[in-house]
């Protein structure tokens, strides 16, 4: 069996002439250029035309020994010798600087049938990123992450000067992300399994703690925000359930109006089909919480202002799931970034139970470390207004002034750390509207509950941190701009996908993280229906 190769020595004895060609065609529109924008378009875009030519061939070049049939290949799977196949096989691979296309030889082992190109084996290609150069799949997975696929496919090929299909881009995204995802969950897994067998890793003797250099102050905070879910099948064949959806809205609108109008009050429950509560039930649960955690260490704060501070480098984390596996993410995260091992751990969140009992858990203050929890300011002040407005009213300018006059004062109260102030003026309220009497005791509850955690006055003299603004951000510019877009919904393979990307990104960890997922081979041979 022979194959001809009339056509290589031919590419390889006219590729100077080629590369000169194209270079004074390059010259040429060069100097046709009437401005020094579009001279360096021109320039840019001859170098990638050169680049694309010396690509090529050198890969033809490389597959030369085996189209001669100098090489000797064994089968991977049986072991047997295997025979060059006639026909050179064209395939096109995404690079840096253009698509490349090349012919290689195919080889077939005609024991099993296995069948090979030697040349993509020795290219030591990443069957993650579907044989394309790992530059260009950074950069395309990167500019997807941060916009939607379409945008981002644009802006790519505008930044670039290289066409990318939104599936390909598609494809890339959801492949490293998914093994991000995985392989964050088998450490955190593994590393969960340790704190039981092994827990001087997270709790050094005092002796060990001498020798590691330790963090004096770490900042975590935690929130959540919501997403939109998909469940079941999507796509052509769903079953089209918008419409009912509207009219089971619609429906519960009208309910409420007719219990309003027969003076059952806002409370009552109204008066629903089962059909039409499982459609509202269904649409309820389309939004699920997203789970963010972020740590920084006072060292990475820096003054901006007399009144500010910027957080220069940080690490995110954020899952959509159960509360099982967010612990282990945080248990994870808190060992990898020294939390464990600092010597002051403060932690700043809102008035959610779940949150406190977490880090009741995993952690407590010991003799070597001290927990700070605070209550976020905002959160705390915003409870006080609400019970204002609830007691003194906010609709004519009267109200409002004496609701502003009252809610101030217990705000000075708060800022002192006076919480037992506040909690008598809160108890001793006379004259309480029905309306507002759930309000009022809801809000004692809780001030009663976060009393350690509003220390206020104690915290700002020692320069901490008092508002949980910084964890608020966090959704706001890593997770809602690019999972909650208008009209876009998730399932929760591809949400979590997702948000490993951007939370990498947001860490300043990319190049780290993408060739991490890049070179691991996936730890599951599950296919994951991933939709966004």
């Amino acid at each position: 069996m022979c194959v001809s190769h009339a056509p290589l020595a031919e590419a390889s004895s006219d590729l100077p002439e080629a590369i000169d060609k194209a270079v004074s065609d390059v010259l040429g529109r060069v100097g046709d250029s009437s401005s020094l924008a579009a001279m360096v378009l021109v320039v840019v875009a001859g170098l990638r035309e050169v680049g694309v030519l010396i690509v090529r061939h050198a890969l033809e070049r490389r597959d030369e020994p085996y189209r001669r049939g100098e090489a000797l290949v064994d089968c991977p799977h049986c072991g047997g010798h295997m025979q060059r196949r006639r026909k050179l096989r064209p395939k096109g691979r995404c690079t840096d600087v253009g698509k490349v296309v090349y012919k290689r030889c195919q080889y077939e082992c005609f024991e099993c049938g296995h069948r090979l190109f030697p040349l993509d084996d020795s290219l030591q290609l990443r069957p993650a990123l579907r044989g394309h150069d790992e530059g260009f799949a950074n950069k395309l997975v990167l500019m997807c992450t941060v916009v939607p696929f379409g945008k981002g496919c644009d802006l790519f090929c505008r930044m670039t000067g290289i066409k990318a299909s939104t599936q390909l881009a598609r494809a890339l995204t959801f492949t490293i992300g998914t093994r991000l995802y995985e392989a964050e969950m088998a450490r955190a897994d593994a590393l969960w399994l340790s704190r039981c067998e092994q827990p001087e890793l997270f709790e050094p003797p005092p002796a060990k703690l001498r020798q590691l250099k330790r963090h004096k102050r770490v900042y975590v905070m935690t929130d959540n925000s919501k997403i939109g879910i998909h469940q079941g099948t999507r796509g052509r064949h769903a079953p089209q359930t918008k419409m009912l959806r509207k009219i089971a809205q619609q429906a519960k609108r009208k309910a409420i109006a007719a219990a309003k109008r027969q003076n059952l009050g806002p409370e009552s429950p109204p008066k629903l089909s089962e059909d039409m509560q499982a459609l509202l039930a269904a649409d309820e649960d389309s939004w699920r919480d997203v789970r963010a955690l972020l740590i920084f260490s006072e060292s990475d704060l820096a003054t901006t202002s007399n009144t500010r501070r910027q957080i220069l480098h940080r690490r995110v984390i954020g899952h959509v799931g159960t509360k099982d596996e967010w612990m282990r993410l945080v248990h994870l995260a808190l060992h990898e970034e020294g939390v464990y091992t600092a010597h002051e751990v403060v932690i700043v969140a809102d008035g959610g139970r779940g949150i406190w009992e977490l880090f009741a858990e995993l952690l407590p203050t010991t003799a070597t470390r001290r927990v700070v929890q605070i209550l976020d300011w905002f959160h705390a002040a915003q409870k006080l207004w609400a019970i204002g407005r609830a007691l003194k009213g906010s609709k004519t300018p009267a109200q409002r002034k004496a609701c502003n006059a009252w809610v101030k004062q217990l705000l000075d109260y708060l800022a002192e750390g006076k919480v037992s102030n506040v909690l008598q003026r809160l108890r001793k309220v006379r004259k309480i509207p029905a309306a507002a009497a759930k309000t009022l005791e809801n809000g004692i509850d809780y001030f009663v509950t976060h009393r350690r955690r509003m220390h206020y006055r104690d915290f700002r003299n020692r320069r901490m941190l008092i508002g949980s603004g910084a964890i608020e951000s966090v959704h706001a510019w890593v997770f809602q701009p690019r999972c909650r877009l208008p009209g876009m919904r998730w399932s929760v393979a591809g949400a979590n996908a997702m948000i490993r990307l951007r939370c990498s990104w947001a860490s300043d960890r990319w190049d780290d993280d993408f060739a991490q997922a890049a070179n691991a081979p996936p730890l599951t041979n599950r296919k994951l229906k991933i939709a966004a």
